[in-house]
């Protein structure tokens, strides 16, 4: 019997010594919620240098926060493994970032410029003892928003009946060398739930923070990919044709360029478009296209390149409005149709109205001679919802447009269409010629008008593009075109992808004089749509990275308790939980016993 009990103790041991050696888990989860991809493991196995990611989710967090603190960790342990130990995770405050001596530092600088223009701190500090430590708190706050780390606000039950809010930062930075790179953890399509005492809608933080869950593969193998590439593909922004230069344009440039090689090219001053440029972007262009840029535009496909389209077809702007309670929009004869219908698409002359959109500032009344203003939903900026599941989309939160044009889907031989972006389930659209009134808004609380929905307002094209000018060329222009790309194509050379959306500005920002705002900023609400991550997540897949984007398609299934049966059957799963072991504990301990009894006991 001794040496039965050394037996099992030493294969107790060799089996933890294997488990420590040899590392094996089952996910048997339906969605593969703690598997990696086959992308996810090649990207992590060619790693050729350490990678540093700090998570700033260190510290006490309530349950549904606790839960992507846990995701978080198991995701990045697991990539450890597949890394080569290339990998290095630390969990730090946001604090942590900055030394004692840099908090000193940039307090000195910052009570030096107050000083230097005449503020009396020795007056703020009476009223405000702890004026230093906010001082830094914000200057702490106002780097990290400098890095794209965002703070959330959390409300936490201190007490009984008291409860505090408390800003964590839901991010993580990843270091590469030199180089870092941000992810926003929390970010992922917000669920909203109906308050069944009020009736209001709020957001469900448990379904949101689950839709967070399942981009954290994404974001992490995302930013990895990004932060190690040896050269980034080249973007080109066309010009010449009236496109936007401006501050407009700030974020645009800066989203891009962050990521990618960013260059402005004029096709008017060019020969043709360099199959160099991986993809370009053609934006909101206001004077027609000649033949001779189309061609070059054209060809540009036919070679295998890749666009973004973002036309508006008519001239509709908000500023026409300032004077006038309404005012006509008017088609910008771009002389693009041939072209687009060619390639599988038609830009209908038209403007989308949603009940779902963004607000304004209009005058609704006067009072002591003074204009009331008043936030009103205003129907010419619709909220754009993603539609189906193609990974571009997936997950997204709306995208905000201006006098945004329906798109048709025409036949095109080769070609596959897929809907990215539409108007919600309660739209409706005003053809040309289109007036733009605001007595409208009076209406649109009346769903009756509203019924029409899910009108496509952006399209993804795939496949072998035809060339409009297969059979309308000049021998001199086929010979040009053939000298300079080595061939004249009437198809393209291989599968390729184009982006047609039918609104210019929804990768614009707004702007004051003293600074730019994000592209998809609503002034009025003062939040960001999803403008930049629809804009970042189509480069990304037209620029190679398509195996990554794809990774947008991972689930996370919440598999909540029913509310109702946990009322029901409260009391027979808690004699479950805790009586039924403590009996099973009790019924071995006897059995134990007895068996000790018979085998010991003394015989006569």
């Amino acid at each position: 019997m001794k040496y039965g009990w050394v037996l099992m103790l030493s294969a107790l041991i060799a089996l933890n010594l294997l488990a420590a050696a040899f590392k094996f888990r089952l996910d048997l989860t339906g969605e593969q919620r703690y598997s990696l991809s086959s992308q996810t493991k090649k990207l992590l196995k060619n790693i050729d240098s350490t990678i540093t990611i700090d998570v700033f989710l260190k510290g006490d967090v309530r349950s549904s926060f606790r839960k992507l603190k846990n995701s978080t960790g198991d995701l990045l342990d697991e990539m450890k493994e597949y890394s080569g130990k290339r990998l290095v995770v630390n969990y730090k405050t946001v604090e942590e970032l900055f030394t004692e001596d840099d908090k000193a530092n940039m307090l000195s600088n910052l009570l030096n410029e107050l000083k230097f223009n005449g503020i009396n701190l020795d007056s703020i500090r009476q009223t405000r003892p702890n004026f230093n430590e906010e001082v830094i708190q914000q200057i702490i706050a106002d780097s990290l928003k400098t890095l794209g780390i965002m703070p959330y606000t959390l409300e936490v039950q201190e007490k009984e009946d008291a409860k505090t809010q408390r800003v964590i930062y839901p991010s993580a930075i990843v270091h590469y060398g030199n180089r870092i790179i941000p992810v926003d953890l929390l970010s992922g399509k917000t669920e909203y739930s109906r308050d069944p005492l009020t009736g209001r809608l709020a957001t469900d933080e448990t379904k949101s923070i689950s839709n967070a869950e399942a981009l954290l593969e994404f974001k992490f193998a995302d930013a990895i990919e990004k932060i190690q590439r040896k050269q980034k593909p080249l973007v080109g922004y066309l010009t010449g044709n009236g496109e936007p230069t401006g501050p407009e344009t700030f974020d645009l440039v800066q989203t891009i360029d962050a990521d990618y090689t960013f260059q402005i090219i004029d096709p008017n001053q060019l020969p043709i478009i360099p199959k160099e440029f991986t993809a370009i972007l053609i934006i909101k262009p206001s004077v027609a296209f000649s033949d001779s840029v189309k061609m070059k535009i054209d060809q540009y496909v036919m070679q295998g390149g890749k666009i973004i389209w973002m036309l508006d077809v008519l001239h509709a702007e908000k500023d026409s409005l300032a004077l006038t309670s309404q005012t006509l929009a008017y088609d910008r004869n771009l002389e693009l149709d041939d072209l687009l219908f060619k390639y599988g698409v038609r830009i209908n002359r038209d403007l989308l109205q949603d009940q779902q959109c963004d607000f304004s500032k209009m005058v609704v009344g006067n009072a002591g001679g003074q204009p009331q203003l008043a936030d009103v939903p205003f129907n010419y900026y619709p909220l754009l919802v993603a539609t189906g599941n193609h990974p571009i989309t997936k997950n997204l939160e709306p995208v905000l447009s201006q006098f945004a044009n329906t798109i048709d889907t025409v036949k095109a031989e080769g070609v596959t269409k897929t809907i990215l972006l539409t108007s919600s389930e309660n739209a409706k659209v005003v053809s040309t010629p289109a007036i733009i009134s605001l007595q409208e808004l009076r209406t649109i609380e009346d769903v009756k008008l509203y019924n029409k929905k899910n009108l496509p307002v952006a399209v993804l094209l795939e496949g072998t593009f035809n060339s409009l000018y297969s059979n309308r060329i000049s021998a001199e222009m086929k010979q040009y075109f053939t000298s300079a790309y080595g061939s004249f194509k009437t198809q393209a050379a291989e599968p390729t992808q184009q982006i047609v959306i039918g609104d210019g500005d929804v990768v614009l920002n707004g702007y004051t004089q003293k600074e730019p705002f994000p592209m998809g900023y609503s002034r009025v609400q003062e939040r960001s749509y999803a403008n930049r991550s629809f804009l970042q997540n189509a480069l990304q897949h037209l620029t190679g990275a398509a195996g990554i984007v794809a990774l947008r398609n991972k689930e996370a299934t919440l598999r909540l308790l029913n509310p109702v049966k946990v009322n029901e059957q409260r009391l027979m799963w808690q004699l479950i939980n805790i009586a039924v072991p403590l009996l099973l504990i009790a019924l071995i301990g006897f059995i134990y016993m007895q068996w000790r009894k018979r085998t010991y006991s003394y015989k006569h």
